[in-house]
């Protein structure tokens, strides 16, 4: 199972990132009311990566904060898999699994 963790705010999200340059990490924005963000919170559980989350009814202000630092485009359910501080995936509604979000941090990972 993964780390995960809740964030709200921008201090929350810059730890986050900091943890980013020393392996991938995943930013999961998504809506408690919304049936389809269900369906990919239950993809994303199974992510053997850090994953924090950010609930958009509580958290709109760093949603919005991240769509502007990383110039993707606020949708929810939403990933973003960062690597050494960039996005290096993201994918929203059926797009978010947790094979697509492995196979990205898997592309980034240095060979052991």
């Amino acid at each position: 199972m993964s780390a995960y963790q809740q964030i709200s705010g921008e201090p929350e999200y810059a730890a986050a990132v900091e943890q980013s340059h020393s392996q991938p990490i995943v930013v999961f924005k998504h809506s408690q009311l919304c049936e389809l963000s269900a369906m990919a919170w239950q993809q994303v559980q199974s992510v053997r990566l850090p994953i924090f989350e950010v609930v958009v009814q509580t958290a709109r202000p760093l949603s919005n904060h991240i769509e502007q630092v990383l110039g993707i485009r606020h949708e929810t359910p939403q990933v973003i898999v960062l690597y050494r501080g960039r996005p290096v995936f993201d994918a929203s509604h059926r797009g978010v699994t947790a094979a697509a979000i492995h196979d990205a941090a898997d592309a980034v990972r240095p060979v052991s």
